[in-house]
């Protein structure tokens, strides 16, 4: 019987989000599709760290040992989830248009509207 991959370290505790840092220097482009399918860019995004953690476990599980699942990495899952949850905003939100792409998000968190 094959054994799963050992899990990674224990956080220090008190962690409560983990912040990936994946910057790609010198870009700024729009949001959205620029025609070229497939291509990937890094952005920094914060995790719940119980999410994370969930993510990384079964994506180390499924590439070494269900390569039918179709995933390699972390992207595999994170990629596919994302956009379906952005389908389900443009449809709920935009009638089903994707939505006006931007070139640059403001930095933090948006402010609270009542």
């Amino acid at each position: 019987m094959v054994q799963p991959p050992e899990a990674a370290p224990e956080p220090a505790s008190g962690v409560k989000e983990i912040t990936v840092s994946v910057a790609v220097p010198g870009t700024d482009q729009a949001t959205g599709t620029d025609g070229r399918p497939g291509r990937r860019v890094q952005r920094t995004v914060n995790f719940d760290q119980d999410v994370l953690e969930r993510a990384r476990a079964a994506a180390t599980y499924l590439a070494a040992y269900e390569p039918a699942a179709g995933v390699r990495s972390l992207a595999d899952i994170v990629n596919p989830a994302v956009e379906a949850y952005v389908a389900e905003l443009e449809r709920r939100f935009n009638e089903g248009e994707p939505f006006r792409p931007v070139h640059r998000m403001p930095p933090g968190r948006p402010s609270r509207r009542s």
